[in-house]
């Protein structure tokens, strides 16, 4: 079972709010499930193996935090159900259009900003890519 870093408690020692058993449960959930970009039903189920008093709520209120705190992000999906990964070096995405999996390639190259976005004044934080198509298990 993946342990919470001290990565991860770092994050949370920044600021007012505390790891409680809930969202450690939620957390170390989230580590298990990570590399199948888990949906937050997913975690939940996982998360009850931690502390079964963990409800539906408070997984969601978790996962909204651990994106505002910057440990996680939402990954980019088909169907708009929220699925979540790590906060990790910049990658893009494959998403099967049968099987609704998501995959992560490595940049090779620095992403191309439009030139107007930042002509308009946007700052750009981050860029990835999203592909759509049908993965090799799909194709058969």
């Amino acid at each position: 079972m993946p342990a919470v870093t001290s990565l991860h408690l770092e994050k949370f020692q920044e600021s007012e709010r505390r790891l409680t058993p809930q969202r450690r449960a939620v957390l170390k959930a989230f580590l298990e499930l990570s590399q199948e970009h888990p949906t937050a039903e997913a975690i939940y189920r996982a998360a009850r193996r931690h502390c079964p008093t963990v409800g539906m709520a408070t997984v969601y209120r978790s996962l909204e935090l651990f994106v505002q705190k910057g440990i996680i992000v939402k990954a980019p999906t088909l169907n708009g159900t929220a699925r979540y990964e790590m906060n990790k070096i910049p990658h893009n995405h494959f998403v099967c259009l049968k099987c609704g999996r998501t995959y992560e390639f490595l940049i090779k190259q620095e992403p191309v900003v439009d030139r107007d976005i930042k002509k308009d004044g946007f700052e750009v934080i981050s860029a990835s890519m999203i592909f759509f198509g049908y993965c090799p298990a799909c194709q058969e």
